[in-house]
């Protein structure tokens, strides 16, 4: 169904569940995969087969950033896909959140990706174009309470999207998001083992499959999605309409 044959992709956070089924899902479809993340990486890279790499990235780090473009350049070229699927998820309300622990889930949800962004558009424009995937959320699109920092970071990465769209519009590089639902991950549940988020009652009631989510970010990250940019793609299981009614 796509064909990134040729194409070199670079996917944060790639050793989590979401980040192997994209490892996975870009490699079957011919890309060279660079499987970044902070540790757990090259093992990935390894199983993931194809043409894969593994590379150190602490997306909150600008100096992991440039070391990670440069490897990926030494070995495939330019790069063409940037998948920002880093994620840090810390539960707290507004009064209860460490101040410290607000700072860490901005520093890789919202900055990691602006790093990213700002890491990857050089060398885009070496290979003529390309495209950025952020991987957002539905915290971004609805209140979530008690995850005020996941949240707020998660809506701050929309303006962040919108603004790279237009930046980068003239480049040749698409910037879109995902905003998938409740995904089967550790992300899901809280300290205690229990669902943050009640499914039962959506339309489609279920966790999604990593697998599921790959799809959508392939598809957005593909030229099935050349026309959009500054868009953002809803998989979310039903979320946003609210429970079935009885």
């Amino acid at each position: 169904m796509f064909d990134f044959h040729g194409k070199t992709v670079l996917i944060t956070g790639a050793t989590g569940a979401l980040g192997v089924a994209l490892a996975g899902g870009f490699a079957t479809a011919g890309a060279n995969v660079v499987v970044a993340g902070r540790k757990g990486f090259d093992e990935v890279a390894h199983n993931t087969g194809g043409t894969s790499i593994g590379v150190r990235l602490d997306v909150s780090s600008e100096t992991d950033w440039a070391a990670a473009i440069a490897r990926t350049e030494e070995t495939f070229g330019p790069l063409d896909v940037l998948i920002n699927n880093a994620a840090y998820l810390k539960v707290g309300t507004t009064e209860s959140i460490a101040v410290d622990d607000f700072r860490t889930v901005i520093d890789t949800n919202l900055t990691g990706a602006l790093l990213g962004i700002r890491a990857a558009a050089p060398s885009m424009r070496k290979a003529g174009g390309g495209v950025i995937v952020n991987v957002n959320s539905i915290a971004g699109l609805s209140a979530a309470p008690g995850l005020v920092a996941y949240s707020s970071s998660k809506w701050a990465l929309r303006g962040l999207l919108r603004a790279a769209a237009k930046e980068l519009a003239r480049d040749n590089i698409r910037v879109n998001a995902v905003h998938p639902g409740i995904i089967e991950t550790p992300l899901a549940y809280g300290p205690d083992g229990r669902p943050l988020v009640p499914v039962q009652d959506l339309p489609i009631p279920r966790n999604a499959d990593p697998s599921e989510i790959a799809d959508f970010i392939l598809f957005a990250a593909s030229d099935h999605a050349r026309f959009a940019t500054g868009s953002e793609f809803l998989a979310d299981g039903g979320f946003m309409l609210g429970p079935v009614a009885s």
